[in-house]
């Protein structure tokens, strides 16, 4: 079934969605044509109970060959998106704690991620490759650290320490051996990230940087502490390493 989209604007497309959601099957797979020139977030249609299983360009059209995965009822609304977010994140023990972060991707990006992971893998510090959510502000604000600002909340709040592992989603977490996660859950994660010290050139050699960070704070905590945050202070100082 092919279904175009003819508005010139976004602002019902999500009450759209809802709408032929509730009228295709579960598993249905419908095909979408959008004008090229609306400016559409690909979260926005995952977020309202589609999978992503093509994306064709032809002519003035972008056609989207999508398949319904869950159903969505009446309570469902377009989001509101600030620019502060708070992000669910695991911390010590295994326990849910929200980070707090300046928005740095389009809206609906949340609930892209597996799917870019999909399509484009993991670089070698553990972020997406070629992740086509960040907008071009936001990679200004990442090359700096300015979007990690408001996660000094999390730190006076207890959440996370000034030098420790990522504090990292489900997802992310999920692509991580269970091994380690069951050891690195016993631990705060940081404000600054401990392999930003050792530049990993691959998701394996990231995993190990961490692991051999965890070992040695382990055994000495104030000592190893003290250590990687003097070392990161010359890698950003002497070295100009800036964030990815």
């Amino acid at each position: 079934m092919t279904i175009s989209y003819n508005k010139n604007s976004t602002n019902n497309l999500g009450e759209f969605l809802k709408e032929l959601n509730n009228k295709i099957k579960e598993n249905e797979l419908v095909e979408l044509k959008v004008p090229k020139k609306l400016k559409v977030y690909l979260g926005i249609f995952f977020y309202y109970g589609f999978k992503i299983v093509n994306i064709a360009k032809e002519n003035a059209y972008v056609t989207l060959q999508m398949k319904k995965v869950k159903s969505v009822d009446k309570s469902y609304h377009d989001k509101k998106y600030s620019i502060l977010i708070k992000l669910p994140r695991t911390g010590k023990g295994g326990k849910r704690i929200y980070v707090y972060k300046f928005r740095t991707m389009q809206p609906y990006s949340e609930y892209l991620q597996d799917y870019v992971i999909e399509c484009n893998g993991l670089d070698s510090d553990g972020t997406i490759k070629n992740d086509f959510r960040i907008t071009k502000w936001g990679r200004f604000l990442r090359k700096y650290w300015l979007d990690e600002l408001p996660m000094l909340i999390n730190f006076f709040k207890g959440d996370l320490k000034l030098i420790g592992v990522r504090p990292l989603s489900d997802s992310m977490l999920s692509k991580y051996p269970k091994e380690f996660v069951s050891f690195r859950n016993q631990f705060k994660p940081g404000l600054i990230l401990s392999y930003y010290i050792d530049k990993p050139k691959s998701f394996e050699e990231l995993i190990e940087s961490e692991r051999r960070y965890l070992l040695k704070y382990q055994k000495e905590p104030i000592k190893t502490d003290i250590i990687y945050f003097l070392k990161f202070l010359k890698a950003v100082f002497l070295k100009g390493v800036r964030s990815i």
